[in-house]
């Protein structure tokens, strides 16, 4: 058993791998268009963007491990994925691109891109540092880096609301006529699934090092960290999308959460709010690049038996660093595809996953396929790049291709017509068996 201090911890480090620079900057943005529409917004915001990445650590616990949620895949198909997800979700998107965020918000305002390549350096050797000892994460994470995280961010919330900066605003764009629809395309599109399925591997490991070993025991405070993470997540975006929707007085020529979030800072705490809003982004982004970093060097170690856990380390972090200070722009152009792409994937996974004891290895791998096949559909959509003429077809006749989730149907589908031919199979082995 646990103690209450230990599951804490827990929760704090699940936490904190999920919040990174998106996820304090999106919601400010997300608040100002929704204006008065605010509560609808969020609704459907909060049920996909925390909703289903906390759905996703469910289903990690009931197969027990992230690792099993490939089990009926082929090998090396199998692994073949995962090395994807750790790439896009570690050195190739996910790590540089919390570089430069917490570098834009923290150094940039006072030394322009000169100091970019110095703090690289030195927030690559912090998140090192952190990551050669996984067995002390739940310590680093859950028991220091996030509570001094969450009492800036609690700051922050109780002056917006005591003190806000301006009357609610009129909701604009999508959000004037279908707020609530908007909000569960905008939760889905953080992308948070493809991450949870990564950080399983850390939670679980994070458990056992509490000398955790028994499997429903170890699905019990996975659970458990997942709720944690989801009320908490939840709490930090209704806050941070509060600003945005009160931040008449601030201007209205705000492009984006992070300038709201700069001009807020800068009306309540002036020269210090610059300073707390740097110190916010440089721990959301430190917490997330330590989180990805062990969870991929995590499954490298366990893979592939020449690969060491800190050499991975050191290999995922050095990468990073010279991506986030070489070629940031371009890398992402060429990511972005692919993880959009790989998102379905994960999520027709989790979709298998409680169903995955019924079904052979031809329908979970025709309902990968699926996923994949219109997650690419999606993915092209999504960067525009659609024909006009097709993209006006595939409107009309694929549903949800609008809020870019056109996979969906077609993977349930293929998962049902699985279930469906898997008992009729059974059915007809039975009446063979009978005298």
């Amino acid at each position: 058993m646990l103690s209450v201090r230990n599951i804490a911890a827990l929760g704090f480090m699940t936490f904190a791998m999920y919040l990174g620079a998106g996820n304090l900057i999106f919601p400010p943005y997300l608040g100002q268009q929704a204006g008065e529409y605010f509560a609808a917004g969020m609704t459907g915001f909060l049920l996909t963007g925390v909703g289903l990445p906390a759905l996703a650590l469910v289903m990690v616990a009931l197969v027990n491990g992230s690792d099993n949620l490939t089990a009926a895949l082929p090998k090396p198909l199998a692994t073949s994925f995962w090395i994807m997800v750790f790439i896009v979700i570690g050195p190739a998107f996910v790590i540089p691109r919390a570089i430069t965020v917490a570098y834009q918000f923290s150094f940039a305002p006072f030394a322009g891109n000169a100091a970019l390549m110095p703090f690289t350096a030195i927030f690559c050797l912090a998140a090192i540092l952190f990551a050669l000892y996984p067995g002390k994460l739940v310590d680093t994470l859950g028991k220091w880096l996030t509570p001094m995280l969450m009492v800036i961010l609690s700051v922050m919330a109780v002056t917006a609301f005591i003190s806000p900066g301006g009357e609610v605003l009129a909701a604009s764009g999508p959000y004037q006529d279908k707020a609530f629809a908007e909000g569960l395309t905008q939760g889905y599109m953080t992308m948070d699934a493809l991450g949870s399925i990564g950080f399983g591997w850390i939670i679980f490991r994070a458990i056992r090092e509490m000398g955790v070993e028994c499997p429903k025991a170890t699905a019990k405070y996975t659970l458990m960290a997942a709720l944690m993470y989801a009320v908490a997540m939840a709490l930090v975006y209704l806050s941070l999308a509060y600003i945005g929707s009160t931040s008449a007085s601030l201007g209205s020529s705000f492009s984006n959460g992070g300038e709201i979030l700069t001009a807020f800072t800068l009306a309540h705490f002036g020269t210090l709010g610059s300073m707390l809003l740097g110190t916010v982004m440089i721990l959301a982004c430190l917490t997330t690049a330590i989180g990805v970093t062990t969870a991929g060097s995590e499954f490298y170690s366990r893979t592939f038996q020449p690969v060491t856990y800190k050499r991975s380390v050191w290999v995922t972090m050095l990468v990073a660093g010279l991506v986030a200070s070489l070629g940031l722009d371009q890398l992402l152009a060429i990511t972005l595809p692919v993880v959009v792409a790989l998102h379905p994937v994960a999520i027709a996974l989790l979709l298998v996953a409680p169903v995955r004891r019924q079904l052979t290895t031809g329908p979970v791998m025709a309902a990968v396929a699926t996923a994949l096949g219109f997650g690419g559909v999606d993915a092209v959509h999504i960067l525009g790049k659609m024909p006009e003429g097709v993209d006006a077809w595939l409107a009309q006749y694929l549903p949800l291709y609008s809020d870019y989730a056109g996979w969906v149907i077609p993977c349930v589908v293929v998962i049902a017509l699985g279930l469906v031919g898997n008992r009729l199979t059974r059915a007809g082995a039975d009446v063979a068996l009978q005298p």
